[in-house]
């Protein structure tokens, strides 16, 4: 037997030895060398006592005996392992992968040369069909597939220097400045993850030495050229063809000022980004509007333009490869893309540049709650669009904690907690305002704290199922939040004990704090019905913390801030009564805080109490299946479920034995009972809802579903369908949060 050569450094089994261990023949191993090294001694060690044995049969036996789509389960090897297995050699992992049937990918040089791609003379219908099939290779790179597989797959980008089309170029420049802005967006803004949005450029010049002004400047002269030749031109189709390679040419122009507007700008000599003006809003406003005209002129004339061919993944017939860049892919899976239509891309920018206008209304909420509130709107309507997010976030947040770049965050959360519950500290008449200690208290309160208050708009910039992960990391903050209040409010307190004429200062800070966990722990709940993350069997206890608990609790914190602020009102006036030695006239007080909110948070307390006791009824009639007792633990669903929940101390945390106790109570009830308690509770609801002027859109859809639940909860206490044991269905298509119940018999 042939011994092991080996020096200090390395030690390597010949091929004989190898062939030898397979069949399981002892080894004598002979080490040359420094042998008295540990690690080597391990090795040779372990080299010797082990003995291999060739499975290749036994192994392929095996394999006989399974299904197709049937895996071994071993302690030593599980589905995570056999997930990760990956054959050497596996066509599959080779970036090279032949995926589109493209024999020789097509570069820049080569279809110049070959005569596939032009440079010069590009007559209107081609112009055409290549910037409609780049539009539609930057929708598809927007809706997260990679920028090597999507925007650069359009060959006039790589070498813009070289295109003498005077059109074509200027086109290719502003696509550049137009990917580099809405990157800058993005990632200035870091509400993305890796399913929303591919960043990487994959080493492209990205024309950075070139302004956005320069790129413009050529998009115009270029109209101007063509609109020259649209008046030269005979036929009234070639004139139409014309007029549609305008209208595309003065979109992108359009489309790339609108960008450059909304990205905020330095100030000269004040080292910060500041976001536009309310005046300079209102003329991005118009010139989006311009935009969106122009779009619907693209929308209207796709088929003017070179058209894809049949049976074919390339998006245009000329100027583009769609494995240009196969080799600048990691050797992972290839993802297939599949470069989207053009109407549903013309479509795609006309809906972006709706959600953009939309965007710009956040210059007016000057206040923390009318921001966060249009915030979260903002991602109930437009969740998808990660770009249009991202300029939200940029442009009320262009820095860290300063508001529209011109107004520090704690001051605006200082005027949100005035305006919710006026804190005696903050107001100017009180003593305590030009207390150094009492002003360093609440100075340093808000400073330690403004992360956790802007976290909540970086967390609605994120899509709706990542919103919900990140709010349950988030709620442990608030516990924090909410000692750090009881503690401020304590010490100013003891601090207005000190003055004449004090105003009590208890839990003002807090109920303010308060507040606003509440939203956001209620928001956590509602979300997992979104996202379709409970069973039916599971709605009893979501629905009950919601309506026992959460909402009740956020209707007595806004009650509370309301009444506080009637009492310093009452203060005020006694106050400026006794300096004009007048009695001052009875009137009817009314808080400062939102009594539409109230009303909204009442209505939605008695949805969740309609659900809460109808799913008591059905389970009471055996109407909702359960899960066998093997395969599940309520107590554990219940726990984990509420489990971000566990670090509060206010609310109390529920404990799945209050839940179990409060579950039997309530099924001892008839279901007959139950079902009339539901319709009540949505009628209510439908009531509450109703009686306020000027209902939003949301609240109708809520109105619906209460009418409609309130007719079948009635049926159903009246006698319908009593034997049946049909399942009740749910239905979500009218409102995210609260289903329609259907009884099908």
């Amino acid at each position: 037997m042939d011994s092991i050569q080996t020096d200090p450094q390395d030690l390597r089994l010949n091929a004989d030895q190898s062939a030898n261990a397979l069949v399981g023949e002892p080894m004598e191993v002979v080490a040359c060398g420094d042998v008295s090294d540990p690690s080597m001694n391990n090795a040779l060690s372990w080299m010797v006592q082990r003995e291999w044995k060739e499975i290749t049969t036994e192994f392929f036996g095996c394999v006989k005996e399974l299904k197709l789509g049937e895996l071994i389960h071993d302690n030593m090897f599980g589905l995570f392992d056999a997930m990760s297995a990956i054959e050497m050699m596996d066509p599959k992992m080779d970036a090279g992968m032949c995926c589109n049937k493209e024999a020789t990918p097509l570069n820049f040089q080569i279809a110049v040369e070959s005569g596939k791609m032009k440079l010069q003379n590009l007559e209107s219908q081609e112009l055409i069909g290549i910037i409609d099939a780049t539009y539609s290779c930057v929708v598809s790179w927007l809706e997260g597939h990679s920028m090597a597989q999507t925007v650069l797959t359009c060959l006039y980008l790589h070498q813009p220097d070289k295109i003498e089309d005077k059109a074509m170029k200027a086109f290719a420049v502003a696509i550049y400045k137009l990917i580099n802005l809405i990157r800058s967006f993005i990632l200035r803004a870091r509400v993305y993850e890796e399913e929303d949005f591919q960043p990487s450029n994959y080493g492209y010049d990205m024309y950075v030495d070139m302004t956005e002004t320069k790129a413009c400047n050529m998009l115009k002269s270029a109209e101007e050229d063509w609109v020259k030749k649209a008046k030269e031109v005979e036929g009234a189709k070639e004139r139409e063809e014309v007029n549609a390679l305008v209208s595309r040419l003065k979109f992108t122009r359009l489309f790339l000022q609108c960008l450059v507007a909304l990205y905020p700008t330095k100030i000269s000599n004040v080292v910060r980004n500041v976001s536009p003006t309310k005046t300079e809003m209102i003329d991005i406003v118009k010139t989006l509007n311009g935009a969106l005209e122009l779009a619907q002129v693209m929308e209207k004339t796709i088929e003017f333009g070179t058209q894809p061919e049949a049976n074919s993944d390339t998006p245009n017939p000329m100027g583009f490869s769609m494995m240009v860049n196969q080799r600048l892919l990691p050797p992972t899976f290839p993802r297939y893309t599949k470069i989207k239509e053009r109407a549903i891309c013309i479509q795609y920018l006309s809906e972006l540049i709706h959600r953009l206008k939309h965007a710009c209304k956040i210059v007016h909420c000057t206040n923390y709650h009318s921001a966060l509130n249009f915030f979260m709107e903002f991602s109930k309507k437009f969740g998808p669009c990660l770009l249009s997010r991202s300029i939200l976030q940029t442009l009320y947040l262009p820095l860290p904690n300063m508001v529209f770049g011109t107004k520090k965050l704690t001051e605006v959360l200082k005027e949100s907690a005035k305006a919710f519950i006026a804190p005696p500290v903050l107001l100017s008449d009180n003593p305590l305002s030009t207390s150094p200690a009492a002003i360093n208290c609440v100075d340093s309160f808000f400073a330690y704290n403004e992360h956790t208050f802007s976290v909540l708009f970086e967390i609605c910039g994120y899509n709706r199922a990542r919103q919900r992960d990140k709010l349950g990391i988030m709620l442990s903050n608030f516990a924090n939040l909410q000692d750090e209040a009881e503690r401020v409010d304590a010490y100013l307190h003891s601090l207005s004990m000190k003055h004449e004429n004090p105003r009590q200062h208890l839990a003002c800070f807090g109920t303010w704090v308060l507040y606003h966990c509440l939203r956001a722990m209620s928001f956590f709940l509602l979300s997992g019905l979104e996202l379709e993350l409970y069973s039916v069997h599971e709605y009893l206890y979501i629905f009950w913390y919601l309506y026992q608990f959460l909402f009740g609790w956020i209707v007595s914190a806004l009650t509370r801030a309301d009444t506080f602020l009637v009492e310093q009102d009452y203060v005020a006036d006694v106050k400026n009564a006794k300096g004009s030695q007048k009695k001052p006239k009875a009137k009817k007080r009314k808080g400062k805080t939102d009594g539409k909110e109230i009303i909204f948070n009442q209505a939605m307390q008695n949805m969740c109490g309609g659900y809460y006791k109808a799913l008591g009824g059905f389970i009471g009639e055996d109407r909702i299946p359960e899960p066998l007792p093997m395969f599940d633990n309520e107590k554990v669903r219940f726990e984990h479920r509420f489990a971000p929940f566990a670090t509060l101390s206010t609310p109390p945390p529920m404990a799945y034995s209050d839940f179990k106790l409060m579950k039997t109570y309530l099924l001892k009830s008839p279901a007959d009972e139950l079902y009339a308690a539901a319709a009540k509770h949505f009628h209510e609801a439908r009531v509450l809802l109703e009686s306020y002027p000027n209902p939003d859109e949301e609240w109708h859809e809520i109105v619906k579903v209460a009418k409609m639940n309130f007719v079948m909860m009635n049926l159903l206490a009246s006698g319908l369908n009593r034997q049946s044991k049909t399942p009740p269905e749910f239905d979500f298509s009218c409102h995210r949060f609260f289903p329609i119940i259907k009884q099908r018999k």
